[in-house]
């Protein structure tokens, strides 16, 4: 009983601590930093981020094709109602190539992010 009492203490402080247990950390957009990249900074080793299929913005390692605060290129920030996708800021709500989504074709028209609605 005491094992399972210990155990399960240990299970709660975990998730307490959340990633800083896992040795990675929240970046200030909101998502998630590999926890390899931690140490090095991009800017002293651009191939830090080119390993990964990334690109080196200030020390960050960033998605150009799907991140909205570097849309296509580093300090490209989409607009409040625009999505990056594919590396190009697009409105979801009325573009008929990403319409609701990124990608997501509509054979007619798009409106607030339906495919024809009528």
């Amino acid at each position: 009983m005491r094992k399972a009492v210990i155990f399960l203490m240990a299970i709660a402080i975990a998730l307490a601590l959340g990633p800083a247990a896992m040795g990675g950390g929240v970046d200030d957009i909101g998502g998630r930093k590999s926890r390899f990249l931690a140490d090095e900074k991009c800017s002293v080793n651009p191939s830090v981020c080119n390993r990964q299929g990334l690109k080196c913005c200030g020390d960050e390692c960033v998605e150009t094709k799907s991140d909205a605060y570097n849309c296509g290129k580093c300090g490209n920030t989409c607009k409040f109602t625009e999505a990056c996708c594919g590396g190009k800021c697009v409105y979801l709500q009325f573009d008929k190539k990403n319409c609701g989504s990124c990608f997501n074709k509509c054979k007619k028209s798009c409106l607030y992010g339906l495919c024809d609605y009528a």
